[in-house]
């Protein structure tokens, strides 16, 4: 284990990011899943810098109840304070409160590394939310009466709804959908906004990941059973639908679908399609005004021929250098090596290690048209 971190050291060599920690970690049996997300998450500098800040402030309060959120701040605390440049972690605590918050992480099964991500950014929103709710009860149980004279602070005139609290892990990954529906008989647009942390595309074989965000933005006809109730018609009606994607995250997380159930065989099988993704990602088409630059900083990779089995890593890069993390182990890779994670051109092939979850961070806004 020694020798890893002073062989990443020697290749390093001055160029050694200042202040900067790589370190592997432990695997608990079958854990790759957590630590190839946790290294992404990690060298997710905006949401590491936020996470200390908030855990080095939460700290001063006084101690806070055990969740996942501080056992994330504390594993990500130890890291970057340790004396060393390298090393081994072991994430034990966090693994632990992990299995005791969902049973689905219990066994020693493979799990699936885009159910963990979702879960847990899900679970460090919700933990956020309780605290801010916490707090501003609090404030107003202690506000003197006469504040509050003009009635209740939460009453919404005509049923308006409260506003949603913005957290940083939402100022992080939040992204908003718009979801519009145009009905062909009266060409009125109905469209739904939604919002998302991440997105999930189908993968076709051969492909890219800016075919496949037009293909998630492409139009839809609903006809026949799927026919669209207009309220305008005030019937069912033949409608075009299509995603838009109207305000992209700052974080821009992309879960290829590599795991497909197929009818006939009753499972679910693994596709081990050739999709490319960009080291520099544009988002056009998808958006009402504007495209917007992304540039990937981190890969989280499913290695193996199937879903039940198999194994992640994770590409990260940091200060213009590409690490390759597996579990304990950390080694310094070329960005051209990026590129043998696309997956296979053919049906079938040796190479099972492919490009999974994608993390690309914002460059720019982009130029207005």
């Amino acid at each position: 284990m020694g020798a890893t971190g002073s062989k990443l050291e020697k290749a390093l060599g001055d160029q050694f990011p200042e202040g900067e920690r790589y370190f592997g970690l432990e695997n608990f049996g079958n854990t790759c899943y957590c630590n190839s997300v946790l290294q992404a998450l990690y060298f997710c500098v905006p949401f590491r810098e936020q996470l200390l800040d908030y855990y080095s402030n939460s700290k001063s309060i006084g101690d806070a109840e055990e969740n996942l959120l501080t056992c994330l701040a504390d594993l990500f605390t130890q890291i970057s304070s340790q004396k060393k440049k390298t090393g081994v972690i072991a994430p034990k605590r966090f693994v632990q409160r992990l299995k005791k918050q969902n049973e689905i992480f219990r066994s020693y099964m493979h799990q699936d590394a885009h159910e963990f991500l979702n879960f847990l950014l899900n679970e460090l929103v919700d933990i956020l939310e309780k605290e801010a709710h916490a707090t501003k009860s609090d404030a107003e149980s202690s506000s003197p009466p006469e504040k509050i004279s003009n009635g209740p602070k939460t009453g919404q005139t005509n049923g308006a709804q409260k506003e949603p609290l913005v957290t940083w892990v939402h100022k992080n990954f939040q992204g908003l959908l718009t979801n519009e529906t145009r009905c062909l008989r009266c060409e009125t647009v109905t469209a739904r906004d939604e919002t998302f942390l991440d997105l999930s595309l189908d993968i076709e074989q051969n492909s890219s990941i800016t075919s496949c965000l037009k293909n998630f933005s492409s139009t839809e006809t609903l006809n026949a059973e799927d026919k669209f109730f207009c309220d305008k018609c005030c019937s069912l009606q033949e409608a075009q639908k299509r995603m838009k994607i109207k305000k992209p995250p700052h974080i821009l997380v992309i879960h290829l679908k590599r795991f497909k159930y197929i009818e006939q065989l009753g499972r679910y099988k693994k596709l081990l399609y050739r999709v490319v993704f960009p080291l520099e990602l544009k988002l056009s088409n998808t958006m009402e005004d504007a495209d917007s630059e992304y540039s990937l900083f981190a890969v989280v990779v499913h290695v193996g021929s199937g879903p039940n089995h198999g194994h992640y890593v994770s590409l990260v890069k940091s200060h213009n250098h590409w690490l390759f993390f597996d579990d304990e182990n950390v080694e310094m890779i070329d960005e051209s090596v990026v590129q043998t994670f696309f997956g296979s051109a053919q049906e079938y092939s040796s190479n099972t290690d492919h490009g999974y979850i994608l993390f690309y961070e914002s460059i720019g806004t982009g130029n207005k048209s």
